[in-house]
């Protein structure tokens, strides 16, 4: 079965087959065109790209997404890279949670969101070169990759666990 990406108004690709939006219980966050390419077609891993998303945009997309039930899968502060250091920001968000995670996730993605105002705070984003974006969105897919592809993980995205 073949999934073809289609955009909203407000910049986010969904993924669709046969006409209908696909719900995965595993969504990836990002403004990373690398990382939306590469989930695209990931049996049990959805898509929310925001094309002309900052990582800012990423941030509370995953904010707002945690209120309505979603669970961190990954941490929103992942890598070494600051926000003012990297403009794309992958997160993986799965449906559902338990009921003590909540204040944790709210915790650690308003953390996340007052970071990035921290380390942004009257900074203009640098203008960085086409191969410096290429070279972030390869630093950032592969964060999420390793999250994704660590044991555990990978255990519970096929349904192993």
């Amino acid at each position: 079965m073949r999934a073809l990406l289609r955009t909203n108004g407000a910049g986010r690709i969904k993924a669709w087959i046969g006409g209908e939006t696909v719900q995965k219980k595993y969504q990836l966050v990002t403004n990373n065109e690398s990382a939306m390419k590469a989930y695209a077609n990931h049996p049990h891993i959805g898509v929310t790209y925001l094309a002309r998303g900052s990582y800012l945009d990423v941030l509370i997309t995953v904010r707002d997404r945690v209120h309505e039930g979603w669970h961190l899968m990954t941490h929103p502060q992942a890598s070494n890279l600051k926000p003012n250091q990297c403009p794309y920001k992958t997160v993986l968000i799965a449906n559902g949670r338990e009921v003590q995670s909540f204040a944790r996730d709210v915790e650690l993605i308003e953390g996340s969101i007052a970071a990035f105002h921290k380390f942004t705070d009257g900074m203009r984003p640098p203008a960085w070169s086409q191969k410096a974006l290429r070279d972030f969105q390869t630093v950032d897919l592969a964060v999420v990759e390793s999250a994704v592809n660590g044991s555990l993980l990978r255990q519970m995205i096929s349904g192993n666990i």
